[in-house]
């Protein structure tokens, strides 16, 4: 199974590192105050609260801005994810780090109706290059603390196959037990030859208790 989407470029220029507090969507904080270029420093973007029954969380995402001898200019993400049973004393509970020259960003989606589960979705890309963009789904247990990843993946290519490729994004909730997941097809490339899994958008539903795809919302 093939996933591909295509990731926005940044146009670099020279300027001194400083600390920007932003008010950018975490999912695509940059080093750069747009995405055709701009002053270039650090920044920080946190997302609101999330409150439910289960406790509260928030996300931090960093991009970090750094220049080499020759003045060349990198940008490095991280992401911290915080959780507080009593909505108080937070603790870290969640954090990537990209590599040199390497985005990270996040999105909180909403806790389950029954408060016990936060989905979130991270997503990384390539500053330097022209790289796809690899997302992931997450599941935070307000009874644990715990961040896992769902295993999305093995479970689209027991429906698609391996030989095939799709856009896919996390679109939210259904009820406690299932998350919706968009597919659609990828732009197309003359990198290689492409083998389509969908045509049209659509909607799946991934079973948590199961951890099996199902087409719409049932």
């Amino acid at each position: 199974m093939k996933l591909r989407i295509l990731v926005f470029s940044f146009i670099t220029f020279a300027a001194a590192p400083a600390f920007c507090q932003s008010g950018e969507n975490t999912s695509s904080l940059s080093c750069w105050d747009s995405h055709h270029g701009g002053t270039f420093q650090t920044r920080h973007a946190k997302t609101p609260i999330m409150k439910s029954s289960g406790g509260s969380a928030y996300a931090d995402v960093t991009a970090e801005a750094s220049t080499n001898s020759g003045e060349a200019q990198f940008c490095k993400n991280t992401v911290q994810v915080f959780f507080a049973k009593d909505g108080t004393n937070y603790k870290p509970v969640y954090e990537k780090a990209g590599l040199d020259d390497e985005g990270v960003g996040i999105r909180l989606l909403g806790w389950s109706q029954n408060g016990s589960k936060l989905l979130m979705e991270t997503s990384v890309w390539g500053y330097d290059l022209d790289r796809d963009v690899s997302k992931s789904a997450l599941l935070l247990d307000s009874s644990t603390g715990e961040v896992k990843e769902l295993p999305l993946a093995d479970a689209f290519e027991h429906v698609f196959g391996k030989d095939c490729e799709f856009d896919s994004s996390v679109v939210g909730w259904q009820g406690d037990e299932r998350v919706l997941i968009r597919v659609g097809k990828t732009p197309p490339t003359t990198k290689y030859q492409q083998t389509f899994c969908v045509e049209k958008p659509t909607i799946y539903s991934f079973n948590l208790k199961e951890g099996k795809i199902q087409t719409g919302k049932p």
